[in-house]
């Protein structure tokens, strides 16, 4: 008895210490009304994955403003304010009108980097 115990607690210790090292990475997708992107997470989080998702969300922002240039409909605009208030760019956007931040949207929604 108490070997097959060992035997299951020695399993697990070496599943654990082989997923450690391995560390294999999924990918996850953001969608938001009409525009998505995908990015990559690994099982036990690294300390720069936060830069994977705000980067793809800065993607998603880039597609919703090209959509609400092309056809100026509030629901783009309300999901681009979500975005800069997710990530509290209001201070420096948060008066700007819309038109004004969707063709700035290369400086207004910039990269965190660690690709």
């Amino acid at each position: 008895m108490k070997a097959k115990f060992l035997k299951i607690v020695g399993v697990v210790f070496f599943l654990f210490v082989l997923f450690r090292v391995i560390n294999p990475n999924y990918t996850k997708k953001i969608f938001v009304l009409d525009c998505s992107d995908e990015y990559k997470m690994s099982v036990f989080g690294r300390e720069y994955e936060g830069f994977r998702y705000h980067n793809s969300k800065m993607d998603v922002a880039k597609c919703l403003c090209e959509k609400y240039l092309k056809t100026k409909e509030k629901k783009y605009e309300s999901e681009i304010r979500k975005i800069i208030n997710e990530f509290e760019l209001e201070n420096s956007v948060y008066n700007m009108a819309i038109e004004k931040i969707c063709t700035d949207r290369e400086e207004v929604f910039f990269y965190w980097y660690y690709e």
